[in-house]
C-alpha cells in the first residue's frame, strides 16, 4: 500500500507540473501572463483533463502500431531482423532512414516557425522534441562521456525537456485552436448590464471565462457577471461519411417519406 500510495503522489505531482508548463504555454499564446491572469490551483488540476485524453489516445496509437509491426514482423528483433535479410547492410539503412530524416527535417520545421510564426505551430512539439532528442544523444556520443557520466543524468538530460516542450507548446497550440483555427463563438449577456459580449471562448477558468472579443481584444468576464452564455454555432450531428462527402443522406430520405 506504501508504494501505491507514493505512486499515486508522484503520478499526481508531476501531472500538476505537466498542467502548469501547458497552461504556460496557452498563455503565453495569448500575450497574456499569470502575474495578472486569476487563476487557481483548480485551474491547473483542471487542465488534466484537456491534455489527458490527446495524450493517453496518442499513447494507445503508438502502441497499436508497434504491435502492428511486430506482427509483420513475425516479432523478429532488430538485430534478428536484419541478420535475416539477404542485405543485411541495405536492410539496417533503410530501418534507420526514417529517423535520420525527421533529425534533418525538424530544425527545418523549427525554423520555419520563427520566420513565419504560429501557421507552423501545429507541428512544432514533435519537431523541437525531435530536434532535443538529436542534440541530447550528440552530447553522449563521445565515448569517454558515456564511460563518465551517470545514465540517470544522461537520461534526465534527454527526456526531461522533451516532456517539458511538449507540455509547453501543446498549450502554445491549444490556445491557437481556441483563438482562430478551431473558435467557439459565444454571446455573452452580463447580469447588470444590456450590452451583451460576443467572440471566442478561450479558457473557462475558476474565477470566469477568458475571452477573444472584437478586434482581438482578450477579455476576463467574472463567472457572477455572467447571466447567460449562447452558442452561436448550431449543433451539427455528425452524419456519416456518405452524407458529408458525397450528399447521400439516409437520414433526409427517412425523414422525407415520414412526412409524406
Amino acid at each position: 500500500m506504501g508504494a501505491v500510495a507514493e505512486g499515486v503522489a508522484v503520478t499526481v505531482t508531476v501531472g500538476f507540473v505537466v498542467s502548469v508548463i501547458y497552461d504556460w504555454g496557452f498563455v503565453y499564446a495569448l500575450g497574456l501572463d499569470f502575474s495578472y491572469l486569476p487563476t487557481t490551483t483548480a485551474d491547473h488540476f483542471r487542465s488534466g483533463l484537456l491534455w489527458f485524453p490527446s495524450l493517453l489516445t496518442f499513447l494507445l496509437v503508438c502502441v497499436a502500431i508497434e504491435f502492428q509491426f511486430q506482427r509483420v514482423e513475425r516479432g523478429l528483433t532488430e538485430k534478428e531482423l536484419v541478420e535475416s535479410s539477404s542485405n543485411p547492410k541495405w536492410v539496417r539503412k533503410f530501418r534507420k532512414g526514417p529517423w535520420r530524416f525527421a533529425v534533418w527535417i525538424a530544425p527545418f520545421y523549427v525554423t520555419s516557425f520563427v520566420l513565419i510564426g504560429d501557421a507552423f505551430a501545429t507541428v512544432l512539439p514533435s519537431m523541437l522534441a525531435v530536434v532535443w532528442w538529436g542534440f541530447a544523444d550528440w552530447c553522449y556520443s563521445a565515448p569517454l562521456i558515456k564511460l563518465r557520466r551517470n545514465t540517470e543524468v544522461q537520461f534526465g538530460f534527454k527526456y526531461l525537456p522533451i516532456v517539458g516542450i511538449i507540455a509547453f507548446f501543446s498549450g502554445y497550440n491549444a490556445a491557437i485552436d481556441a483563438a482562430v483555427r478551431k473558435p467557439t463563438q459565444v454571446t455573452i449577456e452580463r447580469r447588470e448590464s444590456a450590452a451583451s459580449t460576443s467572440g471566442n471562448v478561450l479558457r473557462a477558468l475558476d474565477k470566469g471565462l477568458l475571452v477573444l472579443g472584437d478586434g482581438n481584444s482578450i477579455q476576463f468576464v467574472p463567472w457572477d457577471q455572467v447571466h447567460a452564455i449562447q452558442n452561436t454555432k448550431p449543433y451539427k450531428p455528425f452524419r456519416g461519411i456518405l452524407c458529408e462527402w458525397f450528399n447521400v443522406c439516409p437520414q433526409a430520405a427517412v425523414k422525407t417519406n415520414l412526412n409524406r
